[in-house]
């Protein structure tokens, strides 16, 4: 190589300087930052209530439950689940339709009145086996 072949590649180096269009990189940083906030704070929260299962049977007829309460795994943004943990504390479910003996119930998520954003991911037990009982 020539010395000015040297002097051209020095010059072609210095040009890519690291702190060119500072201000382009700066915005880009802010922006990059905000867009992982945000995206952070859309994290959906988990929660396990104890919910009771409050069985209605038929006048003159009692109810006899093995389990009377599901754990019931919900999932959605923190301001919709501080609102919604109070009302999911009992669930009512009309037996009145059954006469003497022995039942078993589905807990289904469908039973369940959701407000939009929030889901269920899991009931334990799925099921609660209950006797109907003469007065």
């Amino acid at each position: 190589m020539t010395p000015e072949q040297i002097k051209k590649l020095k010059s072609k180096k210095s040009n890519f300087n690291i702190f060119g269009n500072m201000s382009y990189k700066l915005v880009s940083l802010f922006i990059a930052f905000v867009l992982w906030l945000s995206i952070l704070g859309r994290r959906d929260f988990v929660s396990t209530e104890d919910v009771e299962i409050n069985l209605i049977p038929a006048q003159g007829y009692s109810v006899l439950v093995q389990n009377e309460r599901v754990k019931v795994k919900i999932s959605g943004p923190q301001t919709l689940m501080k609102r919604y943990k109070d009302k999911i504390q009992v669930m009512n479910v009309d037996v009145s339709d059954k006469s003497e003996g022995f039942y078993n119930i589905d807990i289904m998520a469908s039973r369940f009145d959701l407000p939009q954003g929030i889901k269920i991911i899991n009931i334990r037990p799925q099921s609660v086996k209950y006797e109907i009982i003469k007065k």
